[in-house]
């Protein structure tokens, strides 16, 4: 006499995701990454826009003291003046370089110096301020506009007692310029990437002092 037999519990199984559906989902990853992307780049790009450089310079004696006077070309797009408005510094550094020329031997270097301008809007005032980061001197100008215009001209900044130098050699004066956003709070560069093209550097500019 056989057994009887009894029908196995039917095991149970994961239905697996429609191939229509996961499809979809991908697709709609990619196109908001694609988006992302298109609406960060411009951000990005929109920095300091245009040519950025010491148009020129020269050293004017007075007193017994040389003083610079510096041009520059500081192209500011609309990334940058809403990055101040609000509330991120712009720094701008001049370095310059005076080196004594000689014939068989390198140059040899006389005076070198760094001079910092700090530019930052005050929302209490609603002004722009400009400090001189070496003489703590500051302005405070109303528009940005205006700001950007003070900061791309340098005048009569003293930089050399002229007893250093002698009026029988000849001499080479350098400068360049070099802007930076500054410190910017974290929370703040999240979205604001952007900022990463405030970082510029321009060539040295470089002429013959002739006491």
């Amino acid at each position: 006499m056989n057994a009887a037999r009894s029908n196995p519990t039917p095991s149970v199984r994961l239905t697996p995701l429609p191939q229509p559906r996961r499809r979809a989902k991908s697709a709609w990853l990619v196109c908001a990454a694609i988006a992302t992307t298109l609406w960060i780049k411009p951000l990005q790009a929109d920095g300091l826009e245009g040519r950025f450089e010491v148009r020129s310079a020269d050293l004017q004696l007075k007193d017994g003291v040389y003083h610079l006077n510096a041009h520059l070309d500081l192209p500011v797009s609309d990334a940058v003046r809403r990055g101040l408005a609000e509330g991120v510094p712009l720094t701008v550094a001049l370095d310059l370089d005076i080196e004594r020329v000689r014939q068989l031997l390198p140059n040899s270097r006389v005076a070198e110096l760094t001079q910092r301008y700090h530019l930052q809007y005050n929302a209490v005032s609603g002004h722009y301020v400009l400090r001189n980061d070496n003489s703590g001197q500051q302005e405070s100008l109303s528009t940005v506009d205006a700001a950007i215009e003070q900061l791309s001209e340098v005048r009569g900044l003293p930089v050399l007692d002229k007893a250093l130098i002698s009026a029988d050699r000849r001499y080479e004066a350098s400068v360049r310029a070099k802007v930076d956003y500054g410190s910017v709070p974290f929370s703040l560069r999240v979205v604001m990437f952007w900022v990463n093209e405030w970082h510029r550097e321009s060539d040295w500019y470089t002429w013959t002092l002739q006491p």
